[in-house]
């Protein structure tokens, strides 16, 4: 087995775990938890996402980049001195403004979490810090245990502050818990690593900051107008109906996003790695990206095909029938995810390749537009014509992106555009048994049935068509089997 194949799956195993565990438990929590109080959480969460996210000024998309260690423990610890400044300066400032913020935002009582907020960003920073570092040390084994144990702490710690006492709170603790528990599992991994942190050069760390200015320059504000173009949504949702319409929009916008998380974050973590060494090797990035672009299809069309014939349905037997209206927003928002799924993984290129100013321009264009969608769908005062806009937005961009980046590595765009197409068409075929179902008014219960049956037909497709994949399958029913 292939070391970058054994990697993905080692992720995607844990991830597909962790995921696993938080999808099972979602049913229990939406029954503890009212939308007000998951609409809350999420503009917590969403604050927590967008400072985070730039809290290392994307200094730590280039740990990867250096030749020896020694040079990237010293962007590491750069990382580590500017999530700590950038996180007590947010928290000062957002505890000022408390109160100004919550009547802004229309969500009533947030003011009360806002003391929580540099807390999660600091740990969510050094979340992302230190995966970037067991990523480039080849440690994805640790990366995949805290994977699953931090979904464990997140819907352990849900589920009991909701059983004492149904509030916000617990959903806010339940994400602290997410990015504290990931960062503790990893520091364990970290261990062996410390001879590289002695003595570190306060000039050669200046050093090496001038050197990757470009990641702080073009990176930074590329991160942040993409994480803000996915989570403003939350605020503006907020700011015109209300935290109940953001809590419908956070369980929606939490599964649909769920393939993506199996697979295309492990992908994406290890791909970054793959592609940086193969650059530095051969100077050629165009098989791997290829290779990954082609099999994010194959994996990931199906899941938002059956999302959009029955999404709510399957909401209904889940979660419960109350919560059949966050079906109708996740069929809404699918096709938008589904490009982010192919896409986001692949978007390393601009790291690997540093083309970081590419990815500025598109990020703050998409964010505009967006705005502008969920603004237009605001004023029109109907939140099904706000999240059509807003998904239709992101269809545009991400598909301009996906293939802007299959040009950017040299890959035959033409190519990478029919296996789109001929993907779309394979599912669209085994997808037919749901729709006649759905127009035969069957059962919620036995259209999800029909629709695992119909997956599996699919998958076993998928895995005997592709020659690496049925390999590698082959090989894990043999270990299973010996």
């Amino acid at each position: 087995m292939s070391r970058f194949i054994k990697n993905v799956l080692k992720l995607g195993s844990a991830t597909a775990i962790a995921q696993l565990l938080g999808v099972l438990l979602i049913p229990v929590i939406t029954r503890i938890y009212s939308p007000a109080d998951f609409g809350i959480n999420q503009i917590f969460l969403s604050t927590v996402l967008i400072i985070g996210a730039v809290s290392c000024l994307s200094y730590q998309l280039s740990i990867l980049l250096p030749k020896t260690d020694r040079e990237a423990a010293h962007i590491a610890m750069l990382c580590f001195y500017l999530i700590i400044t950038i996180s007590i300066v947010a928290g000062a400032s957002f505890w000022l403004c408390s109160d100004w913020i919550e009547g802004a935002l229309n969500v009533p009582g947030f003011s009360r979490y806002i003391f929580l907020l540099p807390i999660g960003i600091f740990f969510h920073g050094f979340a992302l810090m230190m995966s970037l570092w067991l990523s480039r040390r080849v440690r994805f084994g640790t990366i995949a245990v805290s994977k699953v144990a931090s979904s464990i702490s997140n819907k352990v710690v849900q589920i009991g502050f909701g059983l004492v006492s149904a509030s916000p709170l617990g959903l806010i603790a339940g994400s602290l818990a997410n990015d504290a528990s990931f960062s503790a599992v990893m520091l364990k991994g970290f261990r062996n690593d410390l001879h590289f942190f002695r003595n570190v050069s306060f000039s050669e760390m200046r050093a090496l900051a001038e050197r990757y200015k470009k990641f702080p320059l073009f990176s930074t504000g590329s991160t942040l107008s993409n994480v803000a173009s996915v989570n403003v949504a939350s605020y503006m949702l907020a700011y015109f109906f209300g935290p109940i319409v953001v809590g419908y929009y956070s369980i929606a916008f939490t599964v649909v996003k769920l393939p993506a998380k199996l697979i295309g974050d492990a992908l994406g973590d290890v791909f970054f790695q793959k592609a940086s060494e193969e650059r530095r090797l051969t100077g050629d990035i165009r098989n791997v990206v290829q290779q990954v672009h082609r099999r994010l299809i194959s994996i990931g069309i199906f899941p938002f095909l059956v999302l959009i014939v029955i999404g709510e349905d399957l909401f209904s037997i889940f979660l419960g029938v109350e919560w059949s209206i966050a079906g109708l927003y996740a069929k809404i928002l699918a096709p938008w995810i589904f490009l982010i799924f192919i896409s986001a993984p692949l978007n390393n290129v601009f790291n690997v390749l540093e083309k970081q100013g590419v990815s500025f321009a598109f990020n703050v264009s998409i964010l505009v537009s967006r705005v502008a969608a969920l603004y237009i769908g605001g004023i029109y005062g109907n939140p099904v014509t706000t999240l059509l806009l807003f998904s239709g937005t992101g269809v545009v961009f991400w598909g301009w992106m996906n293939m802007y980046i299959i040009h950017s590595s040299e890959v035959n765009v033409k190519d990478s555009i029919t296996d789109i197409i001929r993907f779309l068409l394979i599912g669209c075929v085994f997808i037919i048994p749901l729709i006649i179902g759905k127009y035969l008014n069957l059962g919620s219960l036995m259209l999800l049935v029909l629709a695992v049956g119909v997956a599996l037909l699919y998958y076993l497709v998928i895995v005997f068509e592709d020659v690496k994949l049925r390999e590698e399958f082959t090989r894990i029913i043999r270990g299973i089997q010996g």
